[in-house]
């Protein structure tokens, strides 16, 4: 069941759900595991996605920061992280996407920069409710023995 952004619980959830969507809609995603912390048990899927293809991409809401009060409501700045883990010999094997990680990282950045957060009510205004990559560091590659892992970090406003 989708998130409701008129539960002010679920608006961090619905932020995921829009940011997940993007990828989903753009072809050179297709084939590629997008998952996200709500699957259940996340490690498994993560495990199952990378035994098959090699190549997978999740979604987290890390934290949050920038709080700002205003009468009842609280405002913060969420930070979503597209962690994109690759095992380069299945994924550039017969049987993998043939994508490796840093390109995938890049097509994120590219795809989800300014786009609509889902929070929006009515038409989308430019400039409001959007994901905005991370200017600071857009993305990193983490230290993993075992894979390559490219992590981009992206910022929205939710307002509870």
């Amino acid at each position: 069941m989708a998130a409701n952004p008129d539960n002010f619980e679920e608006r961090v959830s619905v932020v995921v759900d829009t940011v997940l969507a993007v990828p989903a809609a753009d072809p050179y995603f297709a084939g590629v595991p997008l998952l996200e912390e709500r699957q259940g048990d996340i490690n498994q899927t993560i495990t199952a996605a990378l035994s098959k293809l090699g190549l997978c991409v999740i979604v987290v809401s890390a934290d949050a920061d920038g709080v700002v009060r205003n009468g009842a409501s609280l405002s913060m700045r969420v930070r979503l992280v597209l962690q994109v883990t690759e095992l380069p010999l299945l994924n550039q094997g017969a049987t993998g996407t043939k994508k490796p990680a840093r390109n995938v990282a890049m097509r994120l950045i590219k795809d989800i920069d300014r786009k609509p957060n889902g929070l929006d009510v009515g038409q989308h205004m430019a400039g409001l409710n959007e994901i905005l990559i991370a200017e600071d560091q857009p993305f990193k590659l983490t230290k993993d023995p075992r894979c390559i892992v490219y992590q981009v970090a992206a910022y929205t406003k939710v307002e509870l």
